[in-house]
C-alpha cells in the first residue's frame, strides 16, 4: 500500500466511522428525547403550528444519507466556483421562497414534505460537515461535526448496562473518526515536506496499526471490566451481590476499578519479567 492509497484509506474509514458513530448516538439516545430536537420542535411548532417530531425516529437513516449526499455534492461543486455560486444562490432563493410562502399561508409544497426535508437536513448536518472536513482537509469542519455529534443527541434520560455495547461502539467509531480525519490532514501536510519517502510510509503505517490496536485494546478491556462486574456478582455472597449498593452505578464503578487494578498488577509483573529477561540476555 503506497502513501496515496493509505491516505485515501484513512479518509474512507473516517467517513464510515462518522456515519456509524452518529447512528449509534441515536441508538443510545433516542431522537425524540433529544433536548436539541425538542427545542427545534418548539420553535417550528410555534411558527407553523405543526408538530415537527412526527415519526421522527424513522428519519435517522434518511437524515444520515441526506447529509452524506449534501457533503458529497458540496465537494463536487467546490471544484467549479461559478457552478458553486449559482447552485448556492438557487438553494438560498428556494429556501427563502418556501419560508415566505409558509408565512403568508400559501403552501405550494405539502407541509409534510418540507417538514421531513427540514428534519433530515438537521439530522444529517454533522455528516455533511464531517464529509467536507475529511475530504477537503478542513479541521474546523471536523471539529464542528464532532461537536454536533456529541451535543445533538443529548437528552435527560440515563443509560444502563444493557447499552454498554452500543456505547462502546460509539466511542470506538467516534475516536476512529477523530483520529483518522485529523491524522489524514496532518500526514498529508507532512507528505509535502517529506516528498512521500519510504520513511514517511513506514511512519504512516505505524500510526494506523498503533491506532487500531490501541482503540481495540481499550474497548476490549472496558468490555471485560463490565463483564467482570457480572462475574463478581456470581461468586460473591448473595446478600452482597443483590444489595442496592452493588447494583447501582457506584458498585459498577468499583468493579471496573478492581478489574483495572488487577490488570495493572498483571501488566507490571509481566513487564518486570520481560525486562529482566532482556537484561540477562
Amino acid at each position: 500500500m503506497n502513501t496515496n492509497s493509505s491516505l485515501a484509506f484513512m479518509q474512507a474509514v473516517a467517513t464510515f466511522s462518522l456515519l456509524l458513530c452518529l447512528g449509534l448516538a441515536y441508538v443510545i439516545n433516542p431522537i425524540d428525547e433529544s433536548l436539541f430536537f425538542r427545542a427545534t420542535n418548539s420553535f417550528v411548532s410555534a411558527m407553523y403550528g405543526n408538530d415537527v417530531l412526527t415519526n421522527l425516529n424513522n428519519s435517522i437513516v434518511a437524515g444520515i444519507l441526506l447529509g452524506l449526499f449534501i457533503g458529497t455534492v458540496y465537494l463536487f461543486l467546490g471544484m467549479n466556483k461559478k457552478v458553486y455560486d449559482y447552485t448556492l444562490f438557487t438553494v438560498l432563493v428556494v429556501i427563502i421562497s418556501v419560508f415566505i410562502a409558509s408565512i403568508r399561508k400559501y403552501d405550494p409544497v405539502p407541509y409534510e414534505l418540507t417538514q421531513q426535508l427540514f428534519l433530515w437536513t438537521w439530522i444529517g448536518l454533522p455528516v455533511a460537515m464531517g464529509v467536507v472536513g475529511i475530504w477537503d482537509n478542513s479541521i474546523g469542519n471536523q471539529v464542528f461535526s464532532a461537536f454536533l455529534i456529541l451535543v445533538m443527541p443529548i437528552g435527560l434520560s440515563g443509560n444502563t448496562n444493557e447499552q454498554i455495547y452500543p456505547i462502546l461502539g460509539f466511542v470506538f467509531s467516534f475516536m476512529l473518526y477523530l483520529e483518522l480525519s485529523y491524522g489524514q490532514v496532518r500526514y498529508s501536510r507532512l507528505a509535502r515536506i517529506m516528498h512521500y519517502s519510504r520513511e514517511y510510509e513506514t511512519v504512516l503505517q505505524w500510526f494506523l496499526r498503533t491506532l487500531i490496536v490501541t482503540l481495540a485494546l481499550a474497548i476490549g478491556l472496558t468490555s471485560l471490566a463490565f463483564l467482570f462486574h457480572n462475574f463478581l456478582g456470581e461468586i460473591l455472597p448473595y446478600s452482597f451481590s443483590n444489595s442496592i449498593e452493588y447494583n447501582t452505578i457506584y458498585g459498577q464503578a468499583l468493579s471496573v476499578l478492581v478489574f483495572f487494578m488487577m490488570w495493572a498488577i498483571v501488566q507490571t509483573l509481566f513487564s518486570r519479567g520481560y525486562l529482566a529477561r532482556q537484561v540477562e540476555d
